[in-house]
């Protein structure tokens, strides 16, 4: 942990945090959770581990989860302000990548250097979602609703290919009725 970014305002704490999670944003917004989990639950402790997982339940009901997921994080440490600073920052390194790629298409479409890349970095962030899902799994499934859940869950959705919205749909209305 770097006891120094206590010392840092919240906005620019939240701005930085974001920033460098911003970074390896590419490939799709779930590389971020892991990251985001890291940062902000374990090493900062800016969030609890609830929050983090409400946060995340609450971003896969909503269209742009991960900006959902830098939203609610920043509101959670700073209000108003930090939920446009994370965001903001979470966004502005692809942003910015977008911009030069675009800008130098041409060069880089068939470049094997930029296949090699890519090809070497997928199973990292599939290593890093399943960590991240085992982690926080281990916390949540608790009773005997909780496991059939998963389980039923993830047959439905690796056999059946059920749309996750749907699944999220049902198990709340069953975590609703069985409280």
């Amino acid at each position: 942990m770097n006891f120094s970014l206590f010392l840092l305002p919240p906005m620019i704490l939240i701005f930085i945090v974001f920033l460098k999670i911003g970074f390896i944003f590419f490939g799709g917004g779930y590389v971020a959770i892991p990251v985001i989990y890291k940062e902000l639950v374990v090493n900062l402790h800016l969030l609890t581990e609830q929050q983090f997982i409400d946060g995340t339940a609450i971003s896969q009901l909503t269209p742009g989860p991960i900006a959902i997921i830098a939203t609610f994080a920043g509101y959670c440490i700073a209000g108003v302000g930090g939920a446009v600073i994370g965001t903001f920052a979470m966004f502005l390194p692809g942003s910015i990548l977008m911009f030069i790629i675009s800008k130098n298409y041409e060069k880089i479409k068939n470049s094997i250097m930029a296949t090699k890349i890519l090809n070497k970095t997928i199973p990292a962030i599939v290593g890093l979602l399943i960590s991240t899902s085992l982690h926080i799994g281990k916390n949540l499934i608790t009773d005997l609703i909780g496991f059939f859940a998963f389980i039923l869950s993830a047959i439905l959705l690796i056999r059946f290919k059920v749309s996750p919205v749907i699944l999220i749909f049902i198990f709340a209305i069953i975590g609703f009725l069985t409280q």
